[in-house]
């Protein structure tokens, strides 16, 4: 006979409060919301839940269950309990694994406006290097009929672009089919987001509507990161630019410094720089922006500072790193 979802919920309860005999209702509720959230929906309504097992609310035989606990440990008897539930949410860093010796970082392709010889000449690089991960940095779409700004309707084609992405992915999975590829999202693909927020706010949540069921990254075996992530590759942190305000100003490694204070690299700004100091124990810190994989005039800016780039991450078990900041110029890597 099946079991009810009554009597999962009260066993489930009862195996946390044994297992952390001593921690507060909130932090029970907290775990159990998060390693079961089919079975706990909410902090507050599970909060109660666990009240009723450790004898502070409710009259369900604790003793049977031997939850009951002393005044103070847990819930209702200590001024804790009256703290508001936070609706902060933080994002929690992404780790490369540890067994990654050498990663290709392609960032800002921008389809459909992307650079094609660019692109080939990056994965070129990447395989003659022998990469074990790809990492696709934010801005792989640029999401132009989600965009806030002026659009001509002429080429406002979403469903084009989507169709393309999903064709370069499948082209690059071809290049490598046997590492690890991981796209994080930026600023252009939270365009889709902040469109569906504004316009059609009922379909937020499901899945067909989210990135990676639009670009079929499960069937091509492409990790999702979302945006504004952390991503740890040993001691180096990546993000895509966007995390912070700000333009880069004349050198966007050197303004990356002024901002994180730890080795980073970005891409986002679509110029290739490289900042580095000493500190007074003698260990020396590096920044890095790389440069873009798309257009360098697009309509909007015809004459841009822009340059067209990638980086090639080599990592040590014990997390150091060396970057090397490619550049493409006249179809060659220097």
């Amino acid at each position: 006979m099946a079991t009810s979802r009554q009597t999962i919920v009260g066993k489930t309860i009862v195996e946390y409060l044994k297992k952390y005999p001593k921690s507060p209702r909130r932090t029970i509720a907290r775990k159990l919301v998060a390693d079961h959230p089919k079975l706990f929906l909410n902090l507050e309504s599970t909060r109660k839940l666990v009240g009723k097992y450790t004898g502070s609310v409710g009259s369900i035989n604790v003793e049977a269950h031997g939850t009951r606990r002393e005044k103070g440990v847990s819930g209702g008897d200590s001024w804790k309990d009256l703290m508001p539930v936070t609706l902060h949410e933080s994002l929690v860093p992404w780790r490369i694994p540890l067994v990654t010796k050498k990663v290709l970082i392609m960032s800002d392709c921008h389809f459909p406006y992307h650079d094609e010889a660019a692109i080939v000449t990056a994965i070129e690089h990447g395989i003659s290097e022998g990469v074990d991960h790809v990492l696709l940095n934010g801005d792989v779409m640029d999401m132009y009929a989600a965009s806030q700004h002026e659009k001509d309707p002429r080429k406002r084609d979403m469903k084009a672009e989507v169709e393309q992405t999903r064709q370069f992915l499948s082209m690059l999975r071809g290049a490598f089919p046997s590492i690890p590829i991981t796209l994080r999202a930026a600023n252009h693909e939270f365009r889709l987001e902040r469109y569906l927020m504004k316009y059609a706010e009922i379909l937020l949540g499901f899945p067909e509507f989210e990135l990676p069921s639009l670009l079929g990254l499960g069937a091509l075996g492409i990790e999702y990161i979302q945006p504004q992530t952390a991503m740890y590759l040993g001691k180096l942190t990546v993000l895509h630019g966007d995390e912070y305000r700000g333009s880069g100003g004349v050198n966007p490694a050197r303004w990356l410094s002024l901002r994180t204070g730890d080795n980073s690299l970005v891409g986002h700004f679509h110029r290739t720089s490289t900042h580095l100091d000493r500190t007074v124990r003698g260990d020396t810190r590096g920044w890095w922006s790389t440069g873009c994989l798309c257009s360098l005039d697009p309509t909007w800016l015809r004459y841009t500072q822009w340059n067209l780039g990638f980086a090639i991450v080599n990592l040590n078990q014990d997390g150091s790193f060396e970057v090397e900041n490619k550049t493409i110029i006249n179809g060659k890597v220097r």
